[in-house]
């Protein structure tokens, strides 16, 4: 099954998925690159596969433009709406054998000699699909009735799994466990613009092509080099780590498509002092800063002021990268509207427990003193309102059930739609908020969202708990200290 001829060339075949006048079609790398103005975005409802694309052009540009060395290239690139063809095309055209998805020696972020005896299917690839004891998240099919996969479905699908594969038993080649690929825990911070120029430009931070190379510069790796861990390479060089061969991979070609693939270990990570642009980090309690992580229980807006330097976090390059290409284009009289996207996937160990895209504005501003600190006080005043408000449940578990054990109090008063409606409903008018972040009213208006929210909770906890006496007792008493919650979130707004 082995291809023993160059075939599916990534440059030129339609494999990237792209929205172009309302449509989605697929382009290649090139297309995508020479003509990205013409493409309002890359379209797919994988977050992964959205992280994992853009990082593989940023890679190729990086590498063909050999920089931006400085944030007026990227403004150049973006007053001339598109990139200097001449560069991309010969940087193309010179590494275009390192692109064929099927080639007999190399592969792209394959090894060509991984052996076809045990292969796994597929769907080993990606998190949302069923393989193995890989719990299922967002389909249900199962290795028996595994679909074959296109050739674009695959070449995605490597590309995610080089990225975001998890650490965890491997025992194959002599090697035991793996480890994890470079960004499979971080959330990732993709600043977005009006199309896909303009996406790729927002993230073009600024790039010193010394010392880095992405995995098609360098010569392809065979089964020997990755037999027991004997490759390891530092984590550092922007293009090295966006294009990591984190697994040894072999696609099976079976003429039409894709059902199983040789597998086995990649190339062992050795720590060095490296951030990813994509990656924000927060602090600690005990002083140590670490990569900004999404969360099973909450929405990543919640914890958005802990890479912000007030509150010792660094903030993603990316994000900066943007902020800063923002202000110099209002200085110019223009506006630029960007969205942040945050992507990435909520694990536990080896296990994947939820894939999450989540889209917030990216105002102008945001990072200024006055952006922050309307920022931090509007999340700490709706922190400090929502743990007031799962102690008034708690206090109405034990009005309703009397004093029994606090275990059994604490679940009572969680299966009460009271904080779990609160933050939904913060949810959707975080967004409002932080468009306006660094206006002067911007707290105000925070505030009467926050008793909107918790006003909406506390009157269908009204609602859910019944009118029995018992309840009526506990909602009384509620009601009193739902009022004194409320009489306090003024204060602490304003200080």
């Amino acid at each position: 099954m082995g291809s023993l001829e160059a075939k599916f060339n990534l440059v030129e075949e339609p494999w990237i998925p792209v929205l172009k006048d309302g449509r989605v079609v697929e382009v290649g790398i090139g297309e995508a690159l020479l003509r990205a103005h013409e493409f309002s975005r890359i379209e797919t409802p994988s977050p992964l596969e959205e992280a994992a694309l853009h990082r593989l052009l940023l890679a190729v540009l990086h590498r063909a433009l050999r920089g931006p060395r400085r944030l007026e290239d990227v403004l150049d690139w973006w007053r001339e709406g598109g990139f200097p063809q001449g560069p991309i095309r010969g940087y193309l055209n010179r590494y275009r054998d390192r692109f064929f998805l099927f080639h007999p020696k190399a592969p792209f972020l394959q090894v060509a000699d991984l052996p076809e005896e045990n292969p796994l299917p597929w769907s080993k690839l990606l998190p949302e699909l069923a393989s193995g004891n890989n719990p299922t998240l967002f389909d249900h099919t199962t290795e028996e009735n595994l679909p074959k996969a296109t050739y674009a479905q695959a070449a995605r699908a490597l590309l995610v799994h080089q990225a975001f594969a998890l650490g965890g038993l491997l025992r194959r080649f002599g090697v035991g466990s793996a480890k994890d690929a470079p960004v499979a825990r971080p959330a990732l911070f993709l600043p977005t613009g009006g199309n896909l120029l303009e996406t790729l430009l927002l993230n073009l931070v600024p790039y010193t092509p010394e010392e880095d190379a992405p995995i098609w510069e360098v010569s392809p790796l065979r089964l020997a080099d990755l037999e027991g861990g004997k490759t390891r390479w530092p984590l550092s060089g922007r293009t090295r780590v966006s294009t990591w061969p984190a697994r040894g991979v072999r696609l099976l070609d079976e003429g039409d498509g894709v059902r199983f693939m040789g597998y086995g270990p990649g190339v062992e990570p050795l720590e060095a002092p490296y951030r990813d642009p994509m990656v924000a980090m927060r602090l600690d309690a005990k002083g140590n800063l670490l990569v900004l992580r999404l969360s099973e229980e909450r929405s990543f807006w919640r914890d958005f002021s802990a890479m912000l330097p007030r509150q010792g976090g660094k903030v993603a390059a990316t994000v900066e990268h943007a902020e800063n290409l923002q202000g110099e284009l209002e200085d110019e009289g223009e506006e630029a509207r960007v969205a942040l996207r945050v992507l990435g996937q909520v694990s536990d160990q080896a296990k994947v427990l939820d894939l999450r895209r989540e889209v917030y504005p990216l105002p102008p501003g945001l990072l200024c003193p006055e952006g922050e600190a309307n920022l931090e006080k509007a999340l700490k005043a709706a922190e400090e309102l929502g743990q007031g408000l799962r102690g008034l449940a708690f206090k109405v578990a034990r009005a309703v059930l009397g004093e029994r054990d606090p275990k059994e109090l604490a679940d009572f008063a969680r299966s009460l739609p009271l904080e779990r409606l609160y933050w939904h409903a913060l949810d959707g008018a975080f967004p409002g908020f932080l468009a306006r972040v660094g206006e002067g009213d911007s707290l105000e208006r925070w505030q009467e969202e926050l008793k909107r929210a918790a006003r909406g909770a506390w009157e269908s906890t009204r609602l859910f708990l019944g009118t029995g006496a018992r309840h009526l007792k506990a909602l009384a008493e509620g009601e009193r200290l739902f009022g004194r919650l409320l009489g306090e979130l003024g204060k602490e707004v304003r200080t």
